[in-house]
């Protein structure tokens, strides 16, 4: 066999591979109800789900069939979470910190630029973002470094209440809630890339990325919109079963989708 043979086989092979990629679409699969739990938030732990109750000021830990297993008190309106190394990073919105909570150990994130109602924080090794929500801006802590992403306004590279954010391959991708988009920065605070200007998002609150793909919950518009990380869409779910949905965690093929309205946890798989 050629060598023109074997590149000509491979080809076809990733054609093959990408087009059924791109015809794969998520479904619903379950609607888990979450008693006296008001979520705003969810991070993969492992086999479980770590929740934000904003209205109970609690982090609680589940299993997939909502059991819960675990929590952490006295957290003062806790925003979008993060988990690295098996810590939870805990945006404090009412006390402008990020707490970290290590089992029982917990410890205040050393900042030099104050906050004002941090919305979410998102770890990649040595950099944490912090969207800094009254402040329009994203506040990125590198090392003992601090520096800043954004200003008020809605232009490009600018912020207008941002709500959440997601590291992924180097760059950081951020819920730009109110100028209704996603706006993506490299690591120098650079923008790359606008997602979702004309598709009528009207509130994105909650983002993640995962396997090449960004998923984006449209809060007022009862929507989940699902592109590639280039920006393009390849799905939108909306249905009677999203109420106010907030936030969202992929893990595999198993995308959890949290409703802040009647707190309810949505299990969607992404059937090729």
């Amino acid at each position: 066999m050629t060598n023109k043979t074997i590149l000509a086989i491979l080809w076809v092979g990733t054609i093959l591979l990408l087009g059924c990629s791109s015809s794969s679409k998520w479904s619903f699969q379950n609607k888990i109800f979450l008693t006296d739990i008001s979520p705003i938030s969810i991070a993969a732990d492992g086999d479980f789900l770590w929740l934000s109750d904003v209205a109970g000021n609690r982090l609680i830990k589940i299993d997939t069939n909502g059991n819960i297993l675990q929590e952490h008190k006295s957290v003062q309106r806790p925003m979008h979470i993060a988990i690295f190394q098996s810590k939870l990073y805990v945006p404090e919105f009412e006390r402008d910190t990020i707490r970290i909570i290590d089992n029982q150990d917990r410890q205040n994130l050393s900042l030099v630029k104050p906050l004002d109602a941090p919305a979410a924080v998102a770890v990649k090794e040595n950099d944490v973002a912090i969207a800094d929500f009254y402040n329009h801006r994203i506040v990125i802590k590198r090392g003992e470094q601090t520096s800043i992403i954004g200003k008020e306004g809605h232009q490009k590279g600018e912020l207008y209440y941002p709500t959440d954010a997601a590291w992924y391959d180097s760059q950081l991708y951020v819920a730009d809630a109110y100028n209704n988009r996603i706006q993506v920065f490299d690591e120098q605070g650079q923008v790359l890339r606008i997602i979702g200007e004309n598709d009528n998002i009207q509130v994105a609150t909650g983002l993640t990325v995962a396997n090449e793909q960004l998923f984006v919950s449209d809060f007022e518009g009862n929507r989940i919109l699902i592109y590639n990380t280039k920006g393009e869409l390849l799905q939108t779910i909306s249905s009677e079963a999203l109420n106010k949905p907030i936030d969202i965690e992929v893990v595999g093929d198993i995308m959890w989708v949290v409703n802040h309205e009647g707190g309810t946890l949505l299990q969607y798989k992404l059937r090729h």
